[in-house]
């Protein structure tokens, strides 16, 4: 079936002497008749190639099996959070599509508080964020429909399982900051042109929260200590900018703030965080690259007088603390989290900063989540996972050390071999890459997927991936590239692949494709790209950049048109990320790797999967319209460019069947395409497959 041709407009943009042509603009209106009539012939002859890949259902089933051990996307257990004596936390057990909110009091059995599926059975009704009160008899429940990502919140008590309080409509996820006495909290809502903190009070409407403080930037945050004395507002310009950072003590004639850190010159960030005993700490990357751990005293807040408790060194990069108390009466305890090169550590150190020891991990993966009793304990608990192990929730006791809290059960068959490598980029960076499932010396090139993230300062951490694991034990090989852009290596890292230095991240994936086939461990034939987000990004801008290295890609949910992004979605919460257009030098660089505008007509294109949600709130799916109407427009191969735009879901979380479906599809078309061996529906099979590769 030939691609479904769509129209092209002579649209051109003169941006400080650049004529910037724009041919499928038309398509950034998604509810157009024209938009509309143009998804459907896309999703036809979609449904026309999906048919072929008799691979499908093979690891749809794979994927069933995979996925009920959990993963960052399919997640089964998290952390508890403890108030008092109950332990609340998500759940999701066999069969069900979405997690489920419950509570433990005590010794006693477990029992659910809200289950999405409840309350609607279609799964479209997701549970995007939830906050117990202090005392533990409350719980702010936000839900949002479709992928819409505009949240309800109302108020769960926790006794009934009822809602007694809301809705609040805050127009987008909020933070949710309890008063001490669970009379009511702190939330920040979303008008245009600037977030307002507002103050709601148990049983009044929305309509009579008080507005206690307003900025005109995209980004507002706010915390308070468990005895709901101090309050904690950070405020930025972007995701990655330096923040603002107030201190303030809530009192019943009002919020008085202080500004105690300005990173808005140096680009710096710092937070809060409240221990008990109405203990103040901050974590900062303010004069510290890895990260520091500081004292702050209430009665001089100022971040001049902050004092560096743990300073944390190249290559370990400073990521999470709790506060513990010795029963032993030795006092207070912190227990830092780490990261070096990504794989995770977690050091005890006393009150002073001191080191006193690391507390064992059992492997060499992922911390995730620190989770203490809000006014002291002598426990904490944490999730652990790697690239083989499924997240796994662990208890670290003082004087008693580390157990298993709550582990999923695993899926059947061999544990594929896992090995970091280091690379040289175009450059001669160094950058580190993990490779799972390799294959035997010798054993020739396999097919394999490589992805990156490389953004945000966001670290691309080992983790159970139920996808990742159903490639693998098809017989195939697994890279992730730790690519500039990312935070693996500090805050030097992050800057040597944002902005101007974007180009960067994209020459690090495209130098570790260059590397697996050098090695032999892969060729161009056998080769695809995937990435969903930011790392869709770079998969696409490398795509374009190199099409003759790849024999496939996969792009999802990515932004794909850098010169007019900020226009839509969150776009304006990314300009210190990736630069605007609105700056000479900065639409230089936009231009020199923005997917879109980098496709050429004439191109012997790999075979493409760009995949999008109808609606995404975040990254708006008009970028894949285009990107796939260009690309099916310029290519001169005999490889499709297919288009899966699904209804009824958004940027981030969604019911298990449904993200089954769309894995399946990803990897039935990446093995239909890189010469994968075909997937066989005896499942034993599957297995002795991943034998020979591990």
């Amino acid at each position: 079936m030939a691609h479904p041709a769509a129209r092209r407009q002579d649209v051109v943009d003169e941006l400080h002497g650049h004529a910037v042509a724009d041919p499928y603009r038309w398509l950034e209106d998604g509810e157009s008749a024209e938009c509309r009539a143009w998804l459907a012939a896309q999703e036809r002859m979609f449904a026309e190639h999906a048919a072929q890949w008799r691979d499908r259902e093979a690891f749809a089933s794979l994927l069933r099996e995979l996925a009920g051990a959990g993963g960052a996307a399919v997640p089964v257990l998290s952390v508890p959070v403890v108030r008092g004596d109950r332990r609340f936390l998500l759940r999701r057990a066999p069969g069900q599509q979405l997690p489920v909110l419950v509570v433990a009091e005590g010794d006693q059995a477990e029992r659910t508080l809200l289950d999405p599926v409840a309350l609607d059975a279609s799964a479209t009704t997701t549970l995007d964020a939830w906050r117990p009160s202090w005392n533990g008899e409350l719980v702010a429940c936000q839900l949002s429909r479709r992928g819409s990502e505009r949240p309800v919140l109302r108020v769960l008590e926790v006794a009934t399982g009822r809602f007694v309080d809301g809705p609040v409509r805050p127009g987008r996820v909020t933070p949710v900051a309890w008063l001490g006495d669970d009379s009511g909290f702190y939330y920040v809502d979303t008008p245009a042109g600037g977030r307002r903190l507002r103050l709601h009070r148990i049983g009044q409407p929305e309509c009579a929260d008080t507005v206690v403080h307003t900025v005109e930037w995209p980004q507002l945050s706010v915390a308070t200590s468990p005895g709901g004395r101090w309050v904690m507002v950070s405020a930025a310009a972007g995701a990655t900018s330096g923040n603002l950072l107030w201190l303030g003590e809530h009192r019943a004639d009002g919020l008085a703030l202080r500004r105690v850190h300005d990173g808005t010159g140096d680009g710096s960030r710092a937070v809060l965080k409240f221990g008990p005993g109405e203990r103040i700490y901050a974590v900062t990357d303010a004069g510290a690259p890895f990260g520091r751990l500081c004292a702050v005293d209430p009665a001089a807040p100022d971040s001049g007088h902050w004092h560096t408790l743990v300073a944390s060194e190249a290559p370990a990069v400073l990521t999470d603390c709790v506060v513990l108390r010795d029963p032993a009466g030795a006092g207070v305890r912190l227990l830092v989290g780490y990261s070096r090169h990504g794989v995770g550590d977690l050091v005890l150190h006393d009150a002073q900063g001191n080191r006193l020891g690391h507390v064992p991990l059992p492997g060499a993966g992922t911390v995730l989540r620190l989770s203490a009793p809000p006014t002291g304990a002598a426990e904490a608990w944490f999730s652990y996972t790697d690239f083989v192990t499924p997240p796994t929730v662990y208890r670290f006791r003082l004087g008693r050390g580390v157990e298993a809290a709550g582990r999923p059960a695993t899926g059947a068959g061999p544990r594929p071999r896992v090995r970091q490598v280091t690379y040289a980029s175009h450059d001669g960076t160094p950058v580190r890459m993990h490779l799972v499932g390799l294959p035997a010396d010798g054993a020739g090139p396999r097919p394999t997927l490589l992805t990156a993230y490389g953004g945000f300062g966001a670290s691309s951490v080992p983790g159970y991936s139920p996808a990742a694991l159903a490639w693998v034990r098809a017989g195939g090989l697994y890279a992730v590239a730790h690519v500039r852009g990312g935070g693996e290596e500090g805050t030097g890292w992050h800057a040597a692949g944002r902005g101007r230095a974007k180009p960067n991240a994209i020459a690090d994936l495209g130098a570790a494709a260059r590397w697996l086939v050098a090695r032999g461990w892969t060729s161009p034939d056998r080769l695809a790209l995937r990435g969903a987000s930011h790392s869709g990004l770079l998969v696409a801008a490398a795509l374009v950049r190199d099409p003759g290295l790849y024999a496939a890609a996969v792009c999802s949910d990515a932004v794909t048109d850098m010169v007019r992004y900020p226009l839509f979605g969150v776009g304006r919460l990314w300009t210190e990320e990736f630069g605007t257009a609105e700056d000479p030098e900065e639409l230089e660089v936009l231009l020199g790797y923005s997917p879109y505008h980098r496709v050429r007509p004439g191109t012997p294109y790999p075979a493409v999967l760009l995949t999008c949600a109808r609606t995404d709130p975040r990254v708006d799916s008009l970028h894949t319209r285009k990107m796939a109407a260009a690309l099916q427009h310029a290519t001169c191969s005999p490889h499709p460019v297919l288009l899966r735009c699904e209804a009824d879901v958004g940027h981030g979380a969604r019911s298990v069947s449904r993200w089954v479906e769309l894995q399946a599809d990803i990897l039935a078309f990446c093995a239909a395409h890189t010469g994968l061996a075909e997937v066989c529906a005896d499942r034993g099979s599957l297995r002795r497959g991943a034998s020979a590769v591990g």
